[in-house]
C-alpha cells in the first residue's frame, strides 16, 4: 500500500469525534435537517429505520434531525436519480415546495442488492461493520463513520443536499471541504492514476470547475487529458457530491406534481444520479454527447425525454471541485475485499482504531484470523486468514482458511467449513433458516458457485437446470440452491451435505430427491424474505453475551473494574448485560463472584432492580457471599457431637489483651486475604493495667442459652432457636454472642429445635462477656471478645483451641455478624507479645506467626517512647471496612499498590524493632499512616489531624488503631521528649474534652 499521512488522518478522526459529541448534545449548533437513506424495497427501508431507531434510542443520534428511509416507489428500481427525485418530494410533502432550499439534506444512496457481497444484503451494506470500536465502546458500521465524519457540515453551509454512496467509507478531513458553490460541489481525493483508471476520475479547469468526467479511462488516456498531476495523482470521484439549495430547488419543480413525478421516477427511465444529474453540469459537456452517455437501464425514450428536461434545468449551474488531501476511500464490495480488509490489510488502518478482532470473546493471543462481533468456544479451529462476524461457535467447529463467516449461531452443535468459503445464515419471516455458501471468490452476478459453472454442477450432480433456474438470469444470485429449514442445526447440515457434492461432484439417489423436494431459496429470494427484527435480535443477543463474558473474563484476570466496564455498552441494554453477567456468576471463583457482584451494585442506576434487587443488595449480596463461603468452610468442622466435659455449673473464663496494628492492616480482611494472603505486625497490649477482653461460659442445668453483657449491663435468655440464629444485625447487644454459638456448632440451623440441640451436648449453656475499653476504639476490643467468647466455649465443650482454630473460628463470628473483618484482631489478641504475621493465599487461612523478640533495653525504649491517646470519638468499622473492601474487590489500581506497599512497610518495621531501631520504626510507621489515609479518607478527620498537628514537636512517628475515624490514636516520642510533656500539651489544648493518654503496655506473655 502507497504511504500516506496516517498521523493526521488519524488525528482527524478524534477531532471529528469530540466535535460530533459536541455537536449531538447541544441545542445550539445547526444540525441536519433531515438524514435520509434511500432503499431499494419496503423490506429493506423496514431494516434501516430499524438500525436508526436502535441509534436513536441509545443516545447515539442527535432528536434534532428527522430520520427518513426511502424505498424505491412501489418496490420498482428507479435509478439513483430517480430515488434522489423520490426524496426530494418526499421533504417538498414535509415542509413546502417554497422551503426546500434552505433544508440542510444528508442523502445516503443505499438501494442496492449488495449482490457481490450478499450477507449485507438484508441489512444493507450501508450497516456493515467496520472493524473498530467507537471511542463510546460502540461497535461501528458504514453508516456510524458517515454521520460522524459529516456532523460537522451543516453549520458551515446554508441550504442545500449532500448526496454519498453508501458502500465507500472515506477517510477524510471534513474541515478541508467548503460548500459556497450556489451550483455543486463534488468531494474528490487524490489517488494514483492507476486506481483512477478503475474509477471515475474528475478533469478540472484552472478555476476550479469540473470541465470533463473521465469515467474508467486508461491511464495514457488520463495522461493525454492532463488529469495526472507531476506525483502521478488523479481526482478520483469520491461519489460524495453537495447539491446547493438554489439546484435542490430547481429539481424540485420536476416533481412537484404528481404527473411530472411519474415521468421523472420509474422503471423505464431509472435516472442515475451521478450520470443524468452531473453530467450537464461539467464545462465541456455537450447536449448531443449526453443524449448518448450509458444508463443504469438502457437508453430509450422515456430516458431521452427525462435528460432532455434535465439539460434544460441543469446545464446553466456549474460543478466546482474540492480536491482532499491527504484523504483515501475503501470500497467495502465485495466478499473477498471485504475479507482482505478485515484481515491482511487491517494493520494499515490501526490508527484509525481497526483491529483483527471487534468485540469478541474466545480469541486466542496466536490467532491467525479476525472477527466481530463473535462469541468462539476455546477448541473451534480457525483458518489463517478467516474473517468470522456476528456468529457463536460452539465446541469442535472447524472453519478452514480464507473462509468468511456471517451470522451463525452454532451454539449447541458444530459443523466443519472448508477452504475459501464464505457461508451466511438468515432467518427468514416465516421463522425459518436458510444458510447461503459460495466461495469467496466468487461473484453472484455470474453464473459461477465456488469456481465452477453451475451449469456444469448441475449436469454433474444430475439435477435439471429449471429446478434451479426460474427466469433468464442465470447467474448464482437467482440460483435455487439454498434449502429454508425449520432448524438452524438442519440448515448447516445441508449446508455441509451439499458442500461434499459440489467438492466430488457426487451424489446419492436419496440425497438428490429430499434436495429436490425440499423448500429452497436462491440469494435474492431468501434476502427478501429475510426477517428483519430477527437480524437484530440475534445481534443484539450477541453482543450483550460477548460484552457480559468480556466483563466476567477481565474481572476473572485481576483487572480493575474500571477495565471491566470498558467492555459494557452503557446505551439502553446495560441491564440486559448484568443479566447474563448474573448468569456467569456461579460457575466462576468466589473472589470473581465477590467482585462481580461488588460490580453490578456499581453499575446499577439509582431505582433500577435487576432480577427484584436494587444496587445496594447487590452489595449486601457481595458480603453475604463471602461470609456464607468463610463459614461453610470451617464452622463444618465444628458441628460437633461434643458434650459438656465438665459438671454442670462449671465455667471456663477467659481474658484477653486488646491488640495495636502497626503494619498491613487491611491486608488481613476477606476477601484480599484469600486472593493475595496478609502481612500484619501489630501487638497484644493491656490497658491500665488489666486485660480489658474477657469472656465466661457456663454449663447450665436447664436447657436455655443464657446471654450476660456486663458492661452494657443487660442480659437475655432464649428458650427458642429461631431468634438465635440472627445475628447479622449490628444493633443487637447479643449479635457476636449468637454469632459465637453458631460459628462453635453449638447452634445449627435445621438439627432440630433449641431444646434437642442443648440435649445434645448435656445442658444450656451462659454467656457472659465484657470490655472494659470504649466501643469503637480502634483497638479491636469486638474482635478480640469473639476469639475470647470462642475460647471459653471450646473449653467448656473439650473442642479443639489451638491458636489457629480459634482464629479460624474469630473469623467465622465476624462473617456470621457480617461486619466483614479480618484476622489480625483475634491473632492480635488471642497470641501475646508483638508479631509478624502471614499467610497465603487460599479460604483456608494458615498462619504463619513470627514472635518479634526484643531485647530488654529496646522493650524499655519502646515502652518509653510508646504512647496511646484517647481521641473521645468512636466509629463504626463496618462502614469504613465495606468502603476499603470495595475498592480492593474494584481492583483500584492506586488501591492494590498502596496494599502492597503497607505490608512491605510491615516487613520493614518488624526488621527495625528486631534491630533496636525504635526511630527509624517511627519513621516508617508515619509512612503507613499517609497510605492508610489514601486508603480511605474516613481514616482521619479535622479532630485526629488538629490532634497530631498539637503534638508534632513531640512525635518521630504517628498511626491511628484500627480502621480510623476516631478512638484511639498512637505515637512515637522522640528521643528526649517525655509522656509528661506530651500530657501537658494535650491538656493545655483539649482540657478535659476526653484526649488524653491512656496508660498502656505489652502484654508479651499469656
Amino acid at each position: 500500500m502507497e504511504f500516506f499521512p496516517l498521523n493526521f488522518l488519524s488525528q482527524s478522526y478524534e477531532d471529528i469525534w469530540e466535535n460530533y459529541c459536541y455537536v449531538r448534545n447541544s441545542n445550539s449548533i445547526q444540525m441536519w435537517d433531515y438524514i435520509i437513506i434511500t432503499a431499494s424495497d419496503e423490506q429493506q427501508a423496514q431494516m434501516y429505520r430499524l438500525q436508526i431507531q436502535k441509534r436513536s434510542d441509545s443516545g447515539f443520534l442527535p432528536s434534532s434531525c428527522t430520520y427518513l428511509c426511502i424505498p424505491d416507489p412501489e418496490g420498482k428500481r428507479v435509478g439513483s436519480g430517480g430515488a434522489t427525485l423520490s426524496v426530494i418530494q418526499q421533504v417538498i410533502q414535509m415542509c413546502g415546495l417554497e422551503n426546500i432550499q434552505h433544508q440542510r439534506i444528508l442523502l445516503i444512496h443505499s438501494g442496492g442488492d449488495s449482490k457481490r457481497i450478499p450477507q449485507y444484503s438484508a441489512c444493507g451494506k450501508l450497516f456493515s461493520p467496520v472493524p473498530r470500536l467507537l471511542p463510546d465502546g460502540t461497535t461501528s458500521t458504514l453508516f456510524d463513520e458517515f454521520f460522524i465524519q459529516l456532523s460537522s457540515m451543516p453549520e458551515r453551509a446554508g441550504g442545500g443536499m449532500l448526496v454519498l454512496s453508501g458502500d465507500v467509507l472515506l477517510l477524510f478531513n471534513p474541515l478541508q471541504i467548503s460548500l459556497e458553490n450556489k451550483g455543486a460541489t463534488a468531494i474528490s481525493i487524490k489517488a494514483p492514476a492507476e486506481t483512477g483508471s478503475h474509477h471515475g476520475v474528475f478533469l478540472a479547469d484552472s478555476e476550479g470547475y469540473v470541465s470533463e468526467f473521465l469515467h474508467k479511462q486508461s491511464v495514457q488516456s488520463l495522461l493525454e487529458k492532463g488529469a495526472v498531476n507531476t506525483h502521478g495523482k488523479v481526482d478520483i470521484d469520491t461519489g460524495l457530491v453537495w447539491l446547493s439549495g438554489e439546484l435542490v430547488s430547481e429539481l424540485a419543480s420536476l416533481v412537484a406534481s404528481e404527473s411530472s413525478f411519474q415521468k421523472f421516477v420509474n422503471e423505464q427511465a431509472r435516472l442515475s444520479f451521478y450520470g443524468d444529474f452531473l453530467y450537464p453540469l461539467a464545462l465541456h459537456a455537450t447536449e448531443q454527447d449526453y443524449y448518448l452517455q450509458g444508463a443504469e437501464f438502457e437508453i430509450n425514450e422515456a430516458l431521452l425525454t427525462c435528460r432532455k428536461k434535465l439539460w434544460d434545468l441543469l446545464h446553466g449551474f456549474r460543478l466546482a471541485i474540492t480536491k482532499l488531501s491527504p484523504a483515501q476511500f475503501l470500497h467495502f464490495g465485495t466478499t473477498e475485499e471485504l475479507r482482505l480488509l478485515t484481515t491482511s490489510m487491517v494493520h494499515e488502518y490501526q490508527q484509525f482504531g481497526w483491529n483483527r478482532h471487534v468485540l469478541s470473546f474466545g480469541i486466542k493471543p496466536e490467532s491467525s484470523y479476525s472477527s466481530h462481533m463473535s462469541w468462539i468456544d476455546d477448541s473451534v479451529s480457525i483458518g489463517e486468514g478467516s474473517y468470522i462476524e456476528d456468529s457463536l461457535l460452539a465446541s469442535g467447529t472447524s472453519i478452514g482458511a480464507r473462509c468468511v463467516v456471517s451470522s451463525l449461531n452454532g451454539s449447541n452443535f458444530s459443523f466443519s467449513i472448508s477452504d475459501d468459503t464464505a457461508v451466511h445464515q438468515l432467518q427468514l419471516q416465516d421463522k425459518s433458516f436458510c444458510t447461503r455458501f459460495y466461495g469467496v471468490q466468487d461473484n453472484p452476478k455470474q453464473d459461477q458457485w465456488f469456481g465452477k459453472p453451475i451449469n456444469k454442477i448441475l449436469a454433474d450432480l444430475d439435477i435439471p437446470h429449471a429446478s434451479v433456474f426460474d427466469g433468464p438470469d442465470f447467474s448464482l444470485w437467482n440460483a435455487k440452491l439454498f434449502p429454508a429449514i425449520s432448524s438452524r442445526e438442519e440448515s448447516l447440515g445441508w449446508m455441509e451435505e451439499i458442500l461434499t457434492w459440489v467438492t466430488t461432484g457426487i451424489i446419492e439417489p436419496d440425497a438428490r430427491k429430499r434436495w429436490m423436494q425440499a423448500r429452497r431459496m436462491s440469494l435474492a429470494s431468501s434476502f427478501h424474505a429475510a426477517d428483519a427484527q430477527a437480524i437484530l435480535e440475534w445481534q443484539e443477543f450477541l453482543e450483550t453475551k460477548i460484552r457480559a463474558s468480556l466483563f466476567c473474563q477481565t474481572i476473572e484476570n485481576e483487572e480493575s473494574h474500571q477495565q471491566a466496564i470498558l467492555h459494557l455498552s452503557r446505551n439502553g441494554n446495560l441491564t440486559k448485560q448484568l443479566e447474563n453477567v448474573l448468569d456467569m456468576a456461579e460457575a466462576v471463583s468466589l473472589s470473581s463472584r465477590l467482585r462481580l457482584y461488588k460490580s453490578i451494585s456499581l453499575l446499577l442506576p439509582d431505582g433500577v432492580k435487576l432480577r427484584g434487587k436494587s444496587a445496594s443488595d447487590y452489595e449486601d449480596l457481595c458480603y453475604q457471599a463471602l461470609s456464607d463461603e468463610v463459614v461453610k468452610k470451617h464452622v463444618s468442622a465444628f458441628s460437633s457431637a461434643n458434650t459438656l466435659p465438665q459438671p454442670v455449673g462449671s465455667s471456663v473464663t477467659v481474658e484477653l489483651p486488646v491488640r495495636i496494628n502497626w503494619g498491613g492492616g487491611w491486608s488481613d480482611t476477606p476477601p484480599y486475604c484469600f486472593d493475595f494472603g496478609g502481612t500484619v505486625l501489630n501487638a497484644a497490649i493491656t490497658v491500665r493495667g488489666r486485660k480489658p477482653v474477657q469472656a465466661k461460659t457456663r454449663g447450665l442445668a436447664d436447657l436455655i442459652v443464657r446471654f450476660i453483657c456486663e458492661d452494657g449491663g443487660i442480659s437475655s435468655e432464649f428458650t427458642s432457636l429461631e431468634p438465635l440464629l440472627a445475628c447479622s444485625n449490628p444493633k443487637d447487644p447479643f449479635a457476636l454472642h449468637k454469632a459465637v454459638l453458631l460459628a462453635c456448632g453449638v447452634l445449627q440451623e435445621g438439627k432440630g429445635g433449641l431444646q434437642d440441640q442443648l440435649s445434645h451436648i448435656g445442658g444450656g449453656i451462659e454467656l457472659r462477656t465484657r470490655v472494659s475499653v470504649p466501643k469503637g476504639s480502634g483497638l479491636g476490643a469486638s474482635s478480640v471478645l469473639a476469639g475470647a467468647c470462642v475460647k471459653a466455649v471450646a473449653r467448656l465443650l473439650g473442642m479443639p483451641s489451638d491458636e489457629d482454630t480459634l482464629c479460624y473460628l474469630a473469623l467465622c463470628v465476624e462473617q456470621l455478624m457480617s461486619t466483614g473483618g479480618g484476622w489480625q484482631d483475634q491473632v492480635g489478641g488471642l497470641v501475646p507479645g508483638i508479631k509478624l504475621i502471614q499467610t497465603k493465599p487460599g479460604l483456608q487461612q494458615t498462619f504463619s506467626i513470627q514472635k518479634i523478640i526484643l531485647a530488654d533495653t529496646v522493650l524499655a525504649e519502646l515502652r518509653e517512647r510508646f504512647v496511646l491517646v484517647y481521641t473521645g470519638q468512636r466509629r463504626l468499622a463496618r462502614n469504613i471496612l465495606r468502603d476499603v473492601v470495595g475498592k480492593m474487590l474494584t481492583r483500584e489500581p492506586r488501591i492494590m499498590e498502596v496494599m502492597q506497599e503497607i505490608q512491605r512497610l510491615a516487613v520493614l518495621m518488624a526488621y527495625e524493632l528486631q534491630r533496636g531501631r525504635i526511630t527509624e520504626f517511627a519513621k516508617l510507621l508515619d509512612e503507613h499512616w499517609k497510605l492508610s489515609v489514601e486508603l480511605d479518607g474516613g481514616t482521619t478527620n479535622t479532630c485526629i489531624d488538629y490532634i497530631f498537628s498539637c503534638c508534632e514537636e513531640f512525635i518521630d512517628g504517628r498511626f491511628i488503631a484500627g480502621a480510623g475515624g476516631g478512638g484511639f490514636l498512637m505515637m512515637i516520642l522522640k528521643k528526649g521528649k517525655t509522656r509528661a510533656e506530651l500530657e501537658a500539651r494535650l491538656e493545655e489544648m483539649f482540657q478535659d474534652s476526653g484526649v488524653a493518654i491512656w496508660d498502656c503496655d505489652f502484654a508479651m506473655e499469656g
